[in-house]
């Protein structure tokens, strides 16, 4: 009867040993599991994270794209536009020079441009000096200009040229006389034409006289004083 109770007993202690070490166990493998499964989980996060912001950068890169797949249509059409209109402009210049040609040919077709800084009226050209010289020196600078002093051959051209003139200066024409008793010339030595317009008398005179225009007035006077002049062309014509 003994003998049975010890090994009830030992049959008792051996169970809750295995117990006991059963439980020892599972709280080792409890241990050693949780910051594995807390690192698991980090890392499932940080994935999913990746995940995320890859995403969102895909459709960053996705809206961008879209973007400058517009801005090149767009700036295709722009181009095509551009090409056209250019076209557009090509076709009318040949038609321009064609029809400036086709004016070229004309038999009547004049024309007569004036260099910079001169007037242009009818087929004359007219520069108003801004150089003060005697006579003879202005004589000069309208023949370095391929031109001579001015000749007033028409009423018209009179009233132009004092119309042009600014009335506070004074300019040389191309009008003078050598001797008090001789005919009033021009540069070129054909004669004045008494009817345009009258001059004072200067009769007195024992010298050279010049004529210039002075406040819309013609103003005879020593061929030495220094005036500025109106030198005088025909405009180029073709």
């Amino acid at each position: 009867m003994a003998e049975e109770v010890t090994y009830a007993d030992l049959k008792f202690i051996t169970l809750e040993q295995k117990k006991e070490v059963f439980q020892k166990n599972k709280t080792k493998v409890y241990h050693y599991w949780r910051p594995t499964a807390v690192t698991f989980g980090i890392v499932c996060l940080s994935l999913i994270g990746t995940v995320v912001t890859l995403s969102f950068k895909v459709m960053q890169a996705s809206y961008v794209l879209s973007n400058q797949n517009e801005n090149l249509t767009l700036q295709k059409k722009t181009l095509e536009n551009l090409f056209t209109q250019l076209h557009i402009l090509q076709a009318q210049k040949l038609n321009l020079s064609e029809i400036v040609k086709q004016l070229s040919n004309y038999r009547d077709y004049k024309c007569s441009p004036c260099p910079e800084r001169w007037v242009q009226r009818g087929e004359n050209c007219y520069f108003f000096s801004t150089k003060w010289n005697s006579w003879e020196e202005s004589k000069a600078q309208c023949a370095a200009l391929s031109s001579r002093l001015l000749k007033i051959e028409s009423k018209e051209e009179l009233e132009f040229i004092l119309e042009s003139a600014q009335a506070y200066n004074s300019f040389w024409i191309g009008l003078f006389h050598s001797r008090a008793d001789g005919p009033w010339l021009w540069e070129d030595n054909s004669t004045f034409a008494t009817d345009l317009y009258n001059i004072p008398d200067v009769s007195s005179s024992n010298y050279p006289t010049c004529v210039s225009i002075l406040g819309g007035n013609l103003i005879a006077s020593d061929c030495l004083g220094y005036r500025f002049c109106i030198c005088e062309k025909v405009a180029r014509q073709s």
